[in-house]
């Protein structure tokens, strides 16, 4: 068998029966040579016991969490074990279309080297009690070289297909904020990689995403307040001349415009 040239990196806390149609997904693919590496970030249920034929597989690799650490600290943890040039993100709640990594790594192919994330579009899925009652599809429409050109998008890329020398370059999944990457930390990755590289959409729906009642993105008060951290941080670091404001919509903050300030 060639080389892997993918990762699929998912890190699981409590998903319940979510995790088992995240590895089917995994499992389907019509590329068949991944490694998926699953972070079990201290989990109390019986998430892993229910993908045990899933486990033995030799393409994966399980790592326990002693305590729980957070999305970031065990998204880390996998990074320090991946072997391949590319790392396809899973989270443990989502699943892939049957053709998402073929699909991704043969747009790899034809890209440049200062692309660091290549996206496309997602199904976006509403779950009540394990039950789809809505969907619809999230389509972006851009790539982006520009870094303030991003922050202006408030997007939050999926499917998200990492360069992983990129990921290794930026120092991997930051956790110097208040909450020490348990929330956002997609964003706080993708700002960071947009200072150094360029972000690669393409016009293809690749990924599905559940949005449940347990979501961490329902914390609005949490996830607001690190929404505008996460860009103010990113304006100091930038030693930038603008000053960010900000505007809700549908009750989720984003970034309405930038505005010079006054010398």
């Amino acid at each position: 068998m060639n080389k892997s040239e993918v990762t699929v990196l998912t890190a699981s806390y409590n998903p319940g029966d979510y995790l088992r149609i995240a590895v089917d997904s995994v499992r389907k693919q019509s590329y068949t040579n991944w490694r998926h590496i699953i972070v079990d970030d201290a989990s109390d249920d019986e998430s892993l016991a229910s993908i045990e034929d899933h486990l033995i597989d030799s393409r994966v690799t399980l790592i326990r969490n002693d305590q729980n650490s957070g999305q970031s600290k065990s998204q880390n943890n996998g990074l320090s074990h991946v072997e391949t040039p590319f790392i396809l993100m899973l989270d443990s709640d989502d699943w892939l279309f049957d053709h998402a990594i073929e699909r991704l790594l043969e747009e790899s192919n034809s890209v440049p080297d200062d692309v660091a994330l290549i996206c496309g579009n997602k199904i976006v899925h509403f779950d009540y009690g394990g039950k789809i009652l809505g969907k619809y599809e999230d389509t972006w429409g851009n790539s982006f070289h520009d870094r303030y050109a991003f922050l202006l998008a408030n997007y939050v890329p999926y499917p998200r297909f990492y360069r992983t020398s990129a990921l290794r370059k930026v120092g991997g999944w930051p956790t110097d904020d208040p909450y020490e990457g348990r929330y956002l930390e997609d964003r706080r990755m993708d700002v960071r990689l947009i200072e150094h590289y360029t972000i690669h959409w393409i016009d293809e729906v690749l990924y599905h995403y559940r949005k449940h009642a347990d979501s961490l993105t329902n914390n609005f008060d949490i996830m607001n307040e690190m929404i505008e951290w996460n860009i103010r941080d990113a304006l100091a670091r930038w030693k930038s001349p603008f000053e960010p404001v900000f505007k809700v919509k549908n009750g989720t903050k984003i970034l309405e415009s930038l505005q010079l300030t006054e010398e």
